[in-house]
C-alpha cells in the first residue's frame, strides 16, 4: 500500500492560516483554592523532591515508576491561554521504591514553548487557539504542545500529542531528546496519544488526517512492524479509539470537520442525525473491514474491549451526549471562573454484534478516564475504573469508581470535597493473575493543602481508602494521561 506522507503533513490538524490572537487582559484577583491546577508552573520544572507518607503504609512489592502529562503552561504576561488544550506539555515522574515516593516534573521541550518562552506569549495556533499569523506553521510539529500522554516503547519514554510526532525523553531526567521516528518514510507522521499495548507489548496506534487513518503496528522492542492506512469516509474527530485481541475499532462520532482554520475543534460540526459508527479493521489483514451502526454518542476516552465467542464486540467508554470542551474549553478555569459542567458522560458499554446495530448498556456512573487491568488488555474482563463525583463550585472529579461488568454494580470511594481526583490506573501485583489482585494508582490534588497526592487503592477493596497515599510540597497542575513502568 502506497503511503502518501504529504496528505498527512498538509491536510493535518494546524496548515491552515493563523488569524489574529486577541489575548485577553485580565487583573489578577483572589483565585479560588482549586485554581492550583490550572496555576503555571514554574519554567524548571519540579524536583527531584521526596514525598511524604502521609496515610497508611507502603504497599509491599510495589515497585515503578509513575509518569503523567498534562498542559502546565497557562499564561504569558497578562494573557491567558484560550482553551486548557493548549497548554505546554508538562510530564510527572513518581518513582516509588523500598516505601518511598519522589517527584520529578519537567516541560517538554517543544518548538513551541521556545518561541513562545522567548517572545513572553502565545502564538501558535492550536485545538481551542486562534494564534498569531506571524507564527510560522509547515507541519503539524510546529505547534506541537506534547501534552497528552506518555508511553514507553523500546526503553524510550514518549510525550505524546494528538496531531503530531511523539517527543523521545529521558525516563530518569525527562530531558527532551527530540522527536521519534518509527520508520524513516513516517518522519513527521502524527502518532495519536491513546496508543494500545497488548499483554504481549505490542503497541497499536493511529495516524489521523481527516478521512485517512494510518494504522502502526509496533513491535515489543519499539521497532516498527508495519503501517497501512484505512479511509473512514469522512473527518470525524478522533481522540482515542479501541481494539479487541484480534480487531481493531475505529469509533467515527458525528462530530465532524467541515473546514481547516484554526482553531482546530471550530472547524467541527455536530451531525447526531449520523450517529456513531464503528469500522472494525482485521488486525491481520487491514484490508478486510465492517461497519456497525449506534446511535449518536460524542466521546474522548475508551476503556478497552473483547470480543465473545460468537464475534460480539463489547467496548466500554465514557459517552457524552452531545461534545464537551470544544472551543474555549477550560478557558473560564484557567482564570479561575467555574460556571459548572453542562453535558455529563455515562460509562457505558457498547455491544456490537456480527450483524446489525450498536446497543449502548449504560451505568448510572458519570465521568471520565475509564481504565482496565493491563493484562486483560482486548480480553474478556470484569472491571474499568473511571473518575466520577463533583463538588458544587469546583471543577473535576471528586471519587474513584470500579465498575464490576459481571455483576452490574460499582464500588465507589470518595476523596472528599477538597479533592480534584485524576487518572488512576490498574498496576497488577507481583505473580497475580486476578484483575481484583491489582493496585490502582493515580494522582489528586488537595485544595485545602495546596499540594499533589499520590493515591494507592487495592483493587478488591477500593471502598475501605487508599492503602497508602503520599503527598508533594506543592502541587503540580492536572494532568490527562499517565502510564506505569515496572523500572
Amino acid at each position: 500500500m502506497n503511503l502518501n506522507r504529504r496528505l498527512f503533513l498538509h491536510s493535518g490538524l494546524m496548515t491552515g492560516a493563523a488569524m489574529a490572537l486577541s489575548p485577553r487582559a485580565h487583573a489578577e484577583t483572589t483565585m479560588p483554592d482549586w485554581h492550583i491546577g490550572y496555576q503555571t508552573a514554574p519554567a524548571a520544572g519540579f524536583g527531584p523532591g521526596p514525598m511524604r507518607l502521609v496515610s497508611g503504609k507502603a504497599p509491599v512489592g510495589l515497585s515503578g515508576t509513575l509518569y503523567r502529562n498534562g498542559p502546565a503552561q497557562f499564561k504569558h504576561g497578562n494573557a491567558y491561554a484560550t482553551h486548557w488544550f493548549d497548554g505546554d506539555g508538562m510530564v510527572q515522574r513518581v518513582n516509588i521504591a523500598d516505601g518511598k515516593a519522589v517527584h520529578t516534573g519537567r516541560y517538554v521541550a517543544t518548538k513551541k514553548r521556545q518561541l513562545e518562552m522567548a517572545a513572553d506569549k502565545f502564538l501558535a495556533p492550536g485545538f481551542g487557539t486562534v494564534g498569531d499569523p506571524s507564527y510560522p506553521v509547515a507541519s503539524s510539529d510546529d505547534v506541537n504542545p506534547g501534552n497528552i500522554s506518555v508511553l514507553m516503547s523500546g526503553g524510550e519514554l514518549l510525550a505524546l500529542w494528538e496531531a503530531g510526532s511523539a517527543y523521545r525523553l529521558d525516563p530518569v531526567t525527562l530531558e527532551t531528546r527530540g522527536f521519534k521516528t518509527w520508520r524513516n518514510d513516517l518522519k513527521g507522521m502524527p502518532f495519536l496519544a491513546h496508543p494500545k499495548r497488548e499483554p504481549d507489548g505490542r503497541v497499536w496506534n493511529l495516524a489521523i488526517s481527516g478521512r485517512h487513518i494510518g494504522i502502526y503496528n509496533i513491535n515489543p522492542d519499539g521497532s516498527t512492524a508495519a503501517f497501512g492506512m484505512v479511509d473512514i469516509g469522512a473527518a470525524s474527530y478522533i481522540h482515542d479509539w479501541t481494539m479487541t485481541d484480534r480487531k481493531l475499532v475505529i469509533l467515527c462520532q458525528p462530530w465532524i470537520q467541515t473546514k481547516n482554520t484554526p482553531p482546530f475543534i471550530g472547524g467541527f460540526q455536530w451531525k447526531p442525525e449520523q450517529g456513531m459508527k464503528f469500522l472494525i479493521v482485521d488486525k491481520d489483514d487491514l484490508t478486510r473491514t465492517r461497519w456497525a451502526q449506534g446511535p449518536a454518542r460524542a466521546f474522548y476516552h475508551t476503556g478497552s474491549a473483547w470480543e465473545d465467542a460468537d464475534g460480539t464486540i463489547r467496548l466500554d467508554a465514557a459517552f457524552y451526549p452531545e461534545p464537551v470542551l470544544g472551543s474555549g474549553g477550560g478557558a473560564d478555569e484557567i482564570r479561575g471562573q467555574f460556571k459548572g459542567e453542562h453535558v455529563s458522560s455515562k460509562l457505558t458499554m457498547a455491544v456490537i454484534p456480527t450483524k446489525g446495530d450498536a446497543k449502548m448498556v449504560e451505568t448510572n456512573i458519570a465521568g471520565d478516564f475509564p481504565q482496565v487491568d493491563p493484562r486483560r488488555a482486548g480480553l474478556s474482563r470484569k472491571l474499568t475504573a473511571m473518575i466520577t463525583g463533583s463538588v458544587d463550585g469546583r471543577p473535576g472529579g471528586s471519587a474513584l469508581a470500579v465498575q464490576d461488568w459481571s455483576s452490574g454494580k460499582a464500588e465507589i470511594y470518595d476523596f472528599g470535597s477538597q479533592y480534584m481526583v485524576e487518572e488512576h490506573l490498574f498496576i497488577p501485583k507481583p505473580s497475580s493473575t486476578s484483575e481484583r489482585d491489582s493496585w490502582i494508582i493515580g494522582t489528586a490534588i488537595n485544595t485545602r493543602a495546596q499540594r499533589s497526592e499520590v493515591w494507592a487503592f487495592d483493587a478488591s477493596s477500593v471502598e475501605d481508602g487508599p492503602v497508602a497515599v503520599w503527598q508533594a510540597d506543592y502541587a503540580w497542575p492536572l494532568g490527562f494521561h499517565g502510564t506505569w513502568s515496572n523500572a
